[in-house]
């Protein structure tokens, strides 16, 4: 599995607190590097090309969408198979 640079560095910001949600805000200025983003659905695009990486390697369900919120990161072991 390979990851762009952007997909790590959600990956990375969602590891950094599992099960806390984090705001889209927060992933604009933390992996982005921007105050403030577009209106547009990037975070959505990059976390779902995410989640079907960390699906297809066999992590499937690692990170939710909290809707209207952000995204998180769940614990492995609590990942159903």
């Amino acid at each position: 599995m390979l990851l762009s640079e952007l997909e790590f560095g959600l990956l990375v910001r969602l590891a950094r607190e599992p099960r806390a949600v984090v705001r889209r805000e927060e992933l604009w200025r933390e992996v982005w590097g921007c105050e403030v983003g577009p209106r547009s659905r990037t975070i959505d695009a990059h976390a779902a090309r995410l989640r079907r990486k960390l699906s297809s390697a066999g992590a499937e369900g690692l990170v939710a969408a909290r809707r209207g919120v952000g995204y998180s990161l769940i614990a492995p072991h609590a990942v159903a198979t």
